[in-house]
């Protein structure tokens, strides 16, 4: 395997560059600024590209083949002396927001024999302790064990929970509950734009697969209503927006074509009150738009609403109490923080209490008497998640599972968890973190 044929994603190649220094999970996700979690994940994917199956074997790959580089033993400093950064090389990726990736620069054999012999003996002695501590506890100490079960050991006192993971990784996917199943739809992962439509069962906590999407795109969010799931616009593989309206029905597993949109869109918001779909801002074919759009499914028609105040894509909506709460956003120059109230009774609009962050490309779920705003990080770095009280117009902080970026994702509500699903975090996401919004409390 060549450095020009380097299937690792730039977190990847940190990743393994931290692993062959010998750090633990917890090390590596202090440093990288994720969760242990992600790090497990992380480590997943890095065995299955390089078809190894433990740290050792992917460090002295990596060792072999130039991509990392190791201390040598008589380096007081740590780093080697000629070491050589990384060269980014700009990468047309096909979707909007992607970062591009990275390409390491190949080491001399002579230097690569003593970053062998290095990387041996600092592996030996470092990971020595924690292969007979899990022989003495009778486990195995494979890392990458309890990544696909419910959470890991030591994290009680969080509220997030990893699941079983997506199928298929991936960023911009539609996500709607329907019967308690979490429907993840489209999206962009390394094959491109997709199709497929992959369903998560909480109370097995495992995922099926249904008819694909009759078109593939990327960045388009779904709505349940009636018993179907509704997937609006959205961008397909040449990066435009699309204005078809496709639906799909659970019960027999098929899809229909409705009346399309107004005009093309993708990386919208969306919501859904009173039986109807409410569409916000997003990107048409020549930028952002501050459009407001509403779906009435029984008479098939798309009306226009009031519009935004300001025209911005990878925004997020969601309904709560007889109102559209519309957040955050993107505008290829910032994120967003502000947040507007839609009455659609009223048909007015009115502030709300800026969130504490910018987001955008986030998730924003309604939970009862609350709403959650997950993930972001396209423009700024994700360092928590929020919450938001409207009875106090207050957002508060919370915890987020993963740092620096979250973007992409898609979020359900099965009660009592929020199920928060895929997305891109340096490299697309499997992740299906769950986070208890509620407890359950038995009185005597």
């Amino acid at each position: 395997m060549s450095n020009e044929s380097n299937p690792l994603s730039d977190r990847e190649m940190e990743i393994l560059q931290l692993l062959a220094t010998g750090a633990t999970n917890h090390q590596i996700a202090r440093e990288l600024f994720i969760s242990i979690n992600t790090v497990k994940v992380h480590l997943r994917n890095i065995y299955t590209k390089l078809d190894v199956a433990s740290r050792t074997e992917a460090t002295m790959l990596a060792v072999r083949e130039g991509w990392v580089l190791v201390p040598r033993p008589d380096d007081a400093g740590g780093a080697a002396a000629d070491e050589v950064a990384p060269e980014a090389v700009p990468a047309e990726t096909g979707v909007p927001g992607y970062p591009a990736p990275e390409r390491w620069p190949p080491v001399a054999l002579a230097k690569r024999i003593s970053l062998v012999v290095a990387a041996v003996l600092a592996l030996v002695i470092l990971l020595l302790p924690q292969v007979l501590q899990g022989s003495a506890n009778g486990t195995e100490p494979d890392p990458i064990g309890g990544v696909f079960p419910t959470a890991p050991s030591g994290a009680s006192a969080s509220r997030w929970h990893t699941r079983a993971q997506m199928p298929t990784p991936r960023t911009g996917l539609a996500i709607a509950v329907h019967q308690d199943l979490v429907y993840a739809i489209g999206g962009v992962g390394s094959e491109g734009v997709l199709a497929k439509v992959e369903v998560y069962n909480p109370q097995a906590d495992a995922w099926s697969s249904r008819a694909p999407k009759p078109t593939s795109v990327g960045f388009a969010s779904a709505a349940e209503v009636g018993g179907k799931l509704y997937v609006p616009g959205g961008f397909d593989a040449g990066r435009q927006p699309r204005d078809i309206l496709e639906v799909y029905d659970p019960v027999a597993d098929s899809w229909e074509v409705r009346m399309p949109l107004p005009q093309p869109l993708g990386a919208y918001g969306l919501a859904v009150m009173d039986g109807k779909i409410y569409l916000f801002g997003g990107r048409n074919e020549t930028g952002y738009v501050a459009s407001a759009l509403r779906y009435d499914p029984e008479a098939d028609a798309w009306e226009e609403l009031p519009p935004l105040e300001q025209a911005r894509g990878f925004l997020a909506a969601a309904a709560l109490d007889g109102r559209i709460y519309v957040a955050g956003g993107f505008d290829d120059i910032a994120e967003f923080d502000s947040c507007d109230v839609y009455t659609p009774a009223s048909g007015a609009w009115s502030p709300c209490a800026s969130m504490q962050a910018r987001r955008g490309g986030f998730a924003l779920v309604a939970v009862p008497n609350h709403l959650y705003a997950i993930g972001g990080g396209m423009d700024s770095y994700l360092a928590f998640n929020e919450r938001y009280d409207p009875r106090i117009d207050v957002w508060t902080s919370v915890e987020t599972p993963l740092s620096g970026e979250w973007r992409g994702l898609g979020a359900g509500f099965v009660y009592p968890n929020l199920y928060t699903i895929g997305g891109w975090n340096g490299d697309f996401l499997s992740t299906n973190e769950a986070f208890q919004a509620f407890y359950q409390i038995i009185l005597p």
